[in-house]
């Protein structure tokens, strides 16, 4: 395995640990679906956190659960607007696209969460 994946792999190890408590609490039922947010700043690839799943939830009650990642994209906010707006592209630098003043207040898009577990 890769060193990028490791990480995505470490990241789902501690989200499992979370849907495997859920489910235990649920009488022990099985994992129909597993949503996580994660943010465009997060510094997580959604490919290798996917396969990163499939390692991790087998032999689990999660085993064979939908798994879904929400994407959340860069939100900043302009002081001078005050407005929040989306950040364009990769870019990490953002610019308000009314008044051209730079931000540096990230309001979302660090997002790495466990949003939605759904027993069955």
């Amino acid at each position: 395995m890769q060193d990028s994946t490791m990480h995505e792999v470490g990241i789902m190890e501690s989200a499992m640990s979370l849907v495997e408590q859920h489910a235990a609490a649920g009488a022990g039922r099985r994992v129909g679906r597993v949503v996580v947010r994660i943010g465009a700043l997060a510094g997580v690839d959604n490919q290798a956190l996917r396969f990163a799943f499939d390692v991790v939830s087998k032999g689990t009650l999660a085993e064979g659960a939908d798994f879904e990642i929400e994407d959340v994209p860069v939100t900043a906010y302009c002081l001078g607007c005050e407005r929040e707006f989306e950040g364009a592209g990769g870019d990490f630098v953002f610019a308000c696209p009314d008044c051209g003043d730079f931000s540096g207040e990230v309001r979302r898009g660090r997002e790495m969460e466990l949003s939605r577990i759904e027993l069955i």
